[in-house]
């Protein structure tokens, strides 16, 4: 036998030794909680009972609903009490895996399944009208860095196009308050995944009327949610490794899903009780930055395992699209303290909408699929944005 083979039966014995070990605990996708190891800081302690006097009763829709933030947010929903939450996902998979979840962990509850795409607007606007939602949270979107820059057509359509057909519908089925979940990546966009994000996040930010709220929440890295880097490192580590990370350097903010959304949900709640507020924009208290690589080491050693000896660390440079380091806020943009694990964004820069002219010239060279023309006006578009705002293209 190999030496090379010979040393990953030996791992995989003691991998299988670690897990029948009630002293370890390693994260599982199906218990949030179990990542909190993982993490610098304590979690936030929120206002339980101010959420369940918020949401009870309630009509909540969730597009993305299959997805890890979809689906924690329908979970979360329900627990507070509301009186029925409408699943929408384009994936048949997704939506029937998370269908079932809450038949049988939530009994009872009233739900209903939707296979419908946010790229659909009359189909999207027919959904709306008909579940008469009282808040919608819009979690559907394309989120892998990576892989949204090999598209940069299909990120635009879903991401910015997607945002606006679910706004109209918003709109026309008179929703009172709709949630953008955002991201740190929507900061000074390096990726076109954040820049799509910075313009679904304007686009929220300035067609809601005066019969409506919105808001946009920002955050980052979640621990345990689909495409993350733990399940990753789970399976480098099951493998025998190495684990691959970009750069010795790269650092991250991360938080668990039932953290994120328990304040995602507080965000929605702290916007509805600010009438001056119609369009607020909040982030998250994410403590400090985590190295992804004291990341990895410490899962490692959740499995009883030793960094550098068991498990090979390797490091294969920074993909297009990556940053070392992410932050919350803009240059131009300052945080105050609102709740807490809740920060509002103040002084951001004026919110003018972008021309429709403009927005259409985006989505013509999405479809026809030119893209890097799409990507350049993207970034085009997020840069005018970020200065001043006589600079916003004109129709």
């Amino acid at each position: 036998m190999a030496p090379s083979s010979y040393r990953l039966l030996r791992l995989l014995a003691r991998l299988a030794l670690t897990k029948t070990n009630s002293g370890i605990h390693l994260p599982d996708p199906s218990d949030p909680q179990s990542f909190n190891a993982l993490l610098h800081r304590p979690p936030v302690a929120l206002d339980t009972p101010a959420l369940q006097s918020f949401y009870a009763g309630k009509r909540v829709l969730v597009t993305g609903a299959g997805g890890s933030i979809g689906s924690e947010i329908v979970k979360q929903v329900l627990g507070l009490g509301a009186a029925h939450v409408t699943l929408l996902d384009h994936s048949e998979l997704a939506l029937y895996e998370i269908d079932r979840a809450i038949r049988e962990n939530l009994p009872g509850s009233d739900t209903k399944p939707v296979l419908c795409s946010i790229r659909s607007p009359e189909r999207l606007e027919a959904v709306f009208v008909a579940q008469k939602p009282d808040v919608v949270f819009h979690a559907a979107a394309l989120k892998h860095v990576p892989m949204v820059e090999l598209n940069p057509s299909e990120s635009v359509l879903t991401n910015v196009r997607g945002t606006q057909y679910v706004i109209d519908a918003a709109k026309a089925a008179r929703v009172k308050q709709l949630v953008l979940i955002s991201s740190d990546k929507a900061v000074a966009p390096s990726s076109l995944m954040g820049a799509t994000k910075r313009l679904a996040e304007h686009l929220i930010r300035t067609q809601i009327s005066d019969a409506h709220q919105a808001c946009v929440v920002r955050f980052g890295n979640v621990l345990g949610s689909t495409g993350s880097v733990v399940p990753l490192f789970k399976s480098q580590i099951e493998r025998g490794g190495p684990i691959t990370l970009t750069d010795a350097k790269a650092e991250r903010y991360f938080m668990t899903i039932s953290e994120a959304v328990m304040l995602v949900l507080t965000a929605a709640m702290a916007n509805a009780g600010t009438p001056e507020h119609k369009s607020g924009l909040y982030i998250l208290e994410m403590g400090q930055p985590i190295k992804i690589r004291d990341l990895a080491e410490r899962l490692i050693s959740l499995y009883g395992l030793e960094p550098g000896k068991d498990i090979e660390i390797t490091y294969t440079g920074l993909r297009e699209g990556e940053k070392i380091t992410e932050a919350l806020v803009d240059d131009n943009e300052s945080r105050r303290p609102l709740l807490p694990g809740l920060f509002e964004v103040v002084n951001p820069e004026k919110v003018l909408p972008l021309p429709g002219k403009v927005m259409h010239k985006l989505y013509d060279l999405a479809q026809e699929g030119h893209d890097d023309q799409a990507k350049t006006m993207t970034f085009d578009l997020v840069r005018s944005l970020r200065t001043q705002p006589q600079s916003v293209p004109a129709e």
